[in-house]
């Protein structure tokens, strides 16, 4: 099998904790609906997304991004 390339990272987010938590919180109130069919896609999808941006979804995407380059640089 082929092994991931980032097999060992651990990301480290006490930097984003506060973010992690708004999304966590955000995500629980929409998954059930939204994966159950009891949320219409159409109308609570954007506001799922909006919601998760607001939380500081980017802030937590960007900030592992960050970590896994610079991992990926000490692999090398």
């Amino acid at each position: 099998g082929v092994s991931s390339p980032i097999l060992g990272f651990t990301y480290n987010s006490d930097s984003t904790k506060n973010e992690e938590a708004a999304l966590a919180s955000v995500y629980k109130s929409y998954i059930d609906g939204l994966s159950g069919g009891v949320l219409d896609p159409e109308k609570y999808l954007p506001e799922f997304n909006d919601k998760l941006k607001k939380a500081g979804m980017d802030k937590v995407i960007a900030e592992k991004q960050k970590q896994v380059d610079e991992f990926m640089k000490a692999k090398k």
